[in-house]
């Protein structure tokens, strides 16, 4: 969906999370480097390629409360900034 250095916006969906519902991430910000010792510090993980998505996915994946904006080069996928305002209110 994004690619490392891309530019990202507020709101802009840049992958896709395992569980239902929305994950609000800043992918922005790098990770603290810390002296703490991990159980897991042998095991490394690597960068999974992103999802190339046509048009067609992009409208098959997007939810009611999400646009698509369409470039010359990219599609982009958003959360619609009006709906969250509209959810927020109702809890």
């Amino acid at each position: 969906m994004a690619n490392a250095g891309d530019d990202v916006y507020k709101g802009m969906i840049v992958g896709i999370h395992q569980r239902p519902g929305d994950l609000e991430v800043n992918v922005c910000k790098t990770k603290a480097l810390t002296n703490m010792r991990s159980a897991n510090k042998g095991i490394t993980t690597g960068i999974v390629t992103p999802i190339e998505m046509s048009l067609d996915a992009c409208v098959e994946y997007i939810a009611a409360d999400e646009l698509l904006e369409v470039t010359p080069t990219k599609f982009r996928m958003s959360k619609n900034p009006e709906m969250a305002g509209k959810k927020k209110g109702k809890k």
